[in-house]
């Protein structure tokens, strides 16, 4: 591949040979002096076009697809984090993160757009994918490192709040049982006997009595026999899955918050309104974590029905997510004294009735559960599709190898400073590198437009810069405070 980038006054090149996957076919694309021409003379809808792929995702299976990547095992460290921190800081930055990926990944599926032959999103094109095609080789391999890396976290951390809850339900009717490594080797049991909401809550968490992270469970072994199959499927494979996973999760929330109003509110001694002591860093990262919808967006764009409006569709996840994250977080935190950082742990003890035991294994099964596999397939498409790997390697990277380390971090607190830093190297997948390259592209002088932003006038292509120019203001911000206003 030959690439040749020039930024001047008056033109912004871009001449490379790029693999489109959709119809396996090399095309030299040049963009420059107010034009585009494509040297294999195909149109926008004759490129575009894969006779044997039929996207099929309508709005629901879109916002189910959408909703399921942004609410993952991170939600349930909000009550805790409302605690901590209080509800208006909390709640602020959860409204503020959440407009700000909403309107990135709105930016990034224009940017695809604009790939020759795509405005229909008719071409397989990956996230690794759209950087190499505007930015060169290197930009792929960076963001490809990146993005395995931080949704690595993600997946671990998805997996041991899973495994721990399918713990928690065992020792709740009889008791769950594991084999401990270190320091020696032995079998231990545990059981929600000694739990007590009151005066000790870390009786709840299984196996937290033993010291010792290196614990192979009965649930970490039957999670792994579920979802690594599943994380094997296809994106479209998963589709059945994730619909249910969807519609379980909002019955599963609203049986939360009963719950949490059946068992009354401690006003402001639970839950003040405004923290004196803030952790930014851990608000901040923790809620980058519950809005990773960026990494999503490319694929779902070509699985996608076309007449699925992307705008809706990703403003209706958001708004979906964030009003669940606000309402189930503020009313646990209010409701719970001292909440450990996986509340499903003292909601799946039994101390609060059979209905929310039995929603919150729901609720691990089919919503973050499930959750696995999606991050597995998302992580082997970019590998795959941006011809890293082979699909073979890439099954093993990305079933195999993170299956094969979580149940080394199996205690909850470890899983915690997980999400806080993980969250942190995820917003250079979520906010960094989609700002940029959308940036350079409209501050160029240049005649590239998608399909998603209407920037054909005058006027509208300075609002577009404006906006930008906000977009990374607010970002800068809420990076520069969860580095360094840590308290």
């Amino acid at each position: 591949m030959s690439t040749n980038h020039g930024f001047s006054n008056t033109a912004f090149v871009i001449t490379e040979t790029v693999p489109l996957k959709s119809n396996n076919l090399l095309h030299a694309v040049e963009y420059g002096n107010g034009g585009q021409t494509s040297t294999t003379g195909s149109d926008d809808e004759e490129c575009g076009n894969n006779s044997k792929h039929v996207a099929s995702i309508r709005m629901f299976g879109s916002i189910s697809l959408l909703v399921n990547e942004l609410v993952g095992p991170g939600m349930l460290d909000f009550p805790a984090t409302f605690q901590r921190n209080g509800f208006i800081p909390t709640a602020l930055v959860i409204i503020v993160i959440a407009a700000l990926s909403a309107k990135i990944s709105l930016n990034l599926a224009n940017v695809i757009s604009m790939l020759p032959g795509n405005s229909n999103f008719s071409k397989e094109v990956e996230y690794s994918q759209t950087f190499e095609h505007f930015l060169g080789s290197r930009a792929s391999v960076l963001t490809q490192l990146i993005f395995f890396g931080s949704m690595m976290c993600l997946m671990i951390a998805s997996i041991v709040e899973t495994s721990q809850i399918v713990d928690a339900f065992f020792g709740n009717e009889v008791q769950s049982i594991g084999i401990q490594f270190s320091p020696m080797i032995k079998i231990v049991t545990w059981d929600n006997n000694g739990c007590d909401l009151e005066e000790n809550v870390d009786a709840c968490v299984p196996f937290v009595d033993t010291g010792s992270s290196k614990i192979l469970t009965l649930g970490y072994v039957l999670c792994a026999l579920m979802f690594i199959p599943i994380g094997r499927l296809s994106l479209e494979g998963n589709m059945f899955w994730q619909e249910i996973s969807f519609v379980l999760m909002l019955f599963c929330c609203a049986q939360f918050v009963y719950e949490f109003c059946t068992e009354g509110f401690d006003f402001p001694q639970n839950m003040p309104l405004w923290s004196e002591n803030i952790n930014w860093q851990n608000l901040i990262g923790v809620t980058l974590f519950n809005y990773a919808i960026v990494v999503a967006i490319p694929s779902w764009l070509y699985e996608k029905s076309p007449d699925v409006g992307v705008s809706e569709a990703i403003t209706y996840s958001c708004s979906i997510s964030s009003i669940m994250y606000i309402v189930v977080g503020a009313f646990g935190a209010l409701s719970i004294s001292d909440v450990p950082p996986n509340v499903l742990s003292v909601l799946s003890s039994g101390e609060m009735g059979s209905m929310a035991n039995f929603c919150s294994s729901m609720f691990t099964f089919f919503s973050i559960g499930l959750g696995i596999p999606l991050f597995s397939v998302l992580m082997r498409l970019n590998l795959v599709g941006s011809g890293f790997c082979s699909e073979t390697v890439g099954q093993h990277l990305t079933t195999t190898l993170p299956w094969g380390i979580s149940w080394l971090l199996y205690q909850g607190k470890i899983v915690e400073h997980l999400m806080s830093w993980g969250g942190m190297l995820l917003s250079l997948i979520i906010i960094v590198a989609p700002l940029y390259l959308a940036c350079r592209i409209a501050f160029s002088e240049n005649n590239l437009q998608g399909s998603i932003l209407d920037i054909s006038g005058r006027w509208t292509k300075l609002t577009e810069k404006v906006e930008l120019t906000v977009l990374c203001v607010v970002a800068a911000a809420v990076l520069i405070l969860a580095l360094l206003r840590q308290s």
